[in-house]
């Protein structure tokens, strides 16, 4: 009997295979310093086959960061519409970003300095983007902000704060939310 080691892959077993040996090394070599050979042969396969899969090392890149780009804030707007207390809310958007931001520093360091240097993928500003759906966010949660542009600042660069010193202590995340919601609040009345 063979070992699940030896199983043939899916196509989409493949692909996400390739997405996720592509993204490490993008995370180590940068857009312009990864080239499909290396990536082929971190996923194991011929060049050629990669190009079954893709058409380009831009699709790869912008497919496999895609997931951070787009995952987390969308959830975290659905599920903060059944919190009541507007504190609740915050609380729970702030935490669920910081746990993102956090748990995939790497790749959202990689995104924006991407973003700063390479005219192939400089289109894409995922801090605007960002900043929109926390604004989205607030809103679809019913939280009333004074002065929304300078809230607005005032909680991305809390939250952009965990990519130079992310944090995964579920105990020192909390602490942290407690008190900047204490000052954000106190201050948004």
């Amino acid at each position: 009997m063979k070992s699940n080691t030896n199983k043939r892959m899916s196509r989409e077993e493949r692909r996400e295979q390739i997405l996720k040996s592509a993204l490490n090394i993008f995370i180590d070599k940068g857009y312009n310093g990864a080239t499909t050979a290396d990536i082929s042969k971190e996923a194991g396969i011929a060049e050629v086959t990669l190009f079954r899969y893709f058409d380009s090392k831009k699709q790869i890149f912008m497919e496999a960061i895609d997931p951070i780009l787009v995952t987390g804030l969308k959830e975290s707007i659905v599920a903060s519409k059944d919190l009541k207390p507007r504190e609740e809310k915050l609380k729970f958007i702030l935490k669920s970003r910081i746990k993102f931001i956090s748990n995939h520093y790497q790749v959202i360091k990689l995104i924006l300095m991407e973003s700063q240097v390479n005219p192939e993928v400089a289109n894409f500003d995922y801090i605007n983007q960002t900043m929109l759906m926390l604004k989205d966010s607030i809103k679809e949660a019913g939280i009333e902000l004074g002065d929304e542009d300078f809230s607005i600042r005032l909680l991305m660069g809390s939250i952009l704060s965990f990519l130079y010193l992310p944090e995964v202590n579920e105990e020192k995340i909390d602490e942290y939310i407690n008190s900047f919601i204490y000052t954000f609040l106190k201050n948004n009345k």
